[in-house]
């Protein structure tokens, strides 16, 4: 029972979160957050342009969510699996999911392709 109150409480605040960048667009709303890596250095790190994606998304434009951050092609459906994984009973298909995105290789491969991004986006200024 616990654990579904707080599962519960998790999808109550993706809701609200997702709800908020459906209407309000990252790039003309002044209260959302901006990146301060980017903010200290002027480099863009590998998560700058998230926000305006999922905003992009949300509205139904998948390319100029593509176009925020190209990244998004692999961490999306990554992070995706671990809210999965969370909505998923207890079970074989639950074990599954961990098993596979928790596979070492898969996140070795998840953290070289971070910085292989964030040097390539700053270096041809993506």
């Amino acid at each position: 029972m616990k654990g579904s109150v707080k599962s519960i409480g998790w999808l109550c605040l993706v809701a609200f979160l997702l709800t908020l960048y459906y209407f309000y667009n990252p790039v003309t709303t002044l209260w959302t957050p901006k990146c301060p890596f980017k903010l200290v250095t002027g480099l863009q790190c590998p998560g700058c342009g998230i926000q305006r994606a999922l905003h992009a998304l949300l509205q139904g434009h998948f390319l100029e969510a593509i176009h925020y951050n190209y990244f998004l092609l692999f961490s999306g459906p990554y992070i995706l699996s671990f809210g999965v994984r969370a909505l998923l009973p207890q079970g074989q298909a639950k074990d599954s999911l961990t098993k596979i995105i928790e596979d070492k290789r898969l996140i070795w491969l998840y953290i070289i392709l971070f910085f292989i991004w964030f040097i390539v986006r700053n270096i041809l200024k993506i």
